[in-house]
């Protein structure tokens, strides 16, 4: 079988090479959480330190406040973000002019390729005290809001950038999903009767259930990760309170304060969470799809 497949087998060489090399060799920095770094002593030459780092780490009140402020963002996120390219793969299928479709998906996917240090200055620029939403607050009367410096704002705009930057790409994966349904299905269906709500409930949803599962399985893995690009462009000092989240403590523990063992301690508790997290997501979404009711 490997012979005959030999081909294919060599395609894959380079993919599983860049495996390795950057995501399995590196794990070997892992161990700088349990050690004192030196950096004139490398990481080999380090003396050992043990779980230090991890007491000086749930000992640290403000590891606390970040970790509360990953899972806010994370959960906020999961609830509002991930429906949302559902949602537009629903619409963008109910469109029938091909041309109309095509542009609709064209512009709902261009945002995807901006990165966040534009898209941060694009969006600081609109909620700016002299932008445009601003602009029209004055004009009918109200006070101008500095949106990106008040803490009750920055957590909701986290949430519509992401929704507004990542749902037209997401949507691909739900588009071919849909693509791949019996169009039989539906023609029966409008044969007894069933409106356009009750094809999309019965059969579209339940057709792609599989592809929701797998991808929600992932977003859950991303809780203890919020978003370290869109929420390093965006945050400010005056947000710390509710924006600052692990990705962000991590870098400035690691990379600002150099205090690199603690940096990594941080960091290797947000994977393991992280990896704890998918593995029991995916146990449980298991045994409810095995279940008889399912999930619709």
């Amino acid at each position: 079988m490997i012979k005959k497949m030999r081909t294919y087998y060599l395609l894959l060489l380079p993919f599983l090479a860049f495996i390795v090399i950057f995501k399995y060799v590196p794990m070997y920095g892992i161990t700088l959480a349990f050690k004192d770094f030196r950096i004139l002593d490398g990481i080999m030459g380090s003396p050992w330190a043990g779980f230090k780092y991890f007491r000086q780490l749930f000992e640290a009140a403000s590891f606390y406040e970040v970790l509360r402020n990953t899972i806010v963002i994370s959960l906020k996120k999961l609830l509002f973000s991930f429906p949302a390219p559902i949602i537009l793969a629903l619409f963008i299928n109910e469109i029938r002019n091909e041309r109309v479709k095509k542009t609709f998906q064209t512009f709902s996917y261009l945002p995807h390729f901006i990165s966040w240090i534009i898209a941060a200055s694009f969006i600081s620029d609109i909620l700016s005290l002299r932008g445009p939403i601003n602009t029209l607050i004055g004009q009918l009367g109200g006070d101008p809001v500095y949106f990106m410096a008040e803490t009750k704002w920055f957590q909701p705009i986290l949430v519509l950038s992401a929704i507004w930057k990542n749902s037209g790409w997401s949507s691909i994966v739900y588009i071919a999903a849909i693509t791949g349904i019996d169009q039989d299905l539906y023609e029966a269906s409008s044969i007894d009767g069933a409106k356009k709500l009750q094809q999309i409930w019965f059969i579209t949803l339940p057709c792609i259930r599989t592809t929701i599962i797998t991808l929600f399985i992932l977003e859950v893995g991303k809780i203890m990760s919020a978003g370290f690009d869109q929420v390093y462009n965006l945050y400010s000092p005056v947000v710390y309170s509710v924006g600052d989240i692990l990705d962000t403590y991590t870098y400035r523990q690691g990379i600002v304060k150099s205090n690199y063992s603690y940096a990594t301690a941080a960091g290797l508790f947000q994977n393991v969470i992280g990896f704890i997290l998918v593995i029991a997501s995916n146990v449980t979404v298991k045994r409810l799809s095995d279940g008889e009711e399912g999930l619709w």
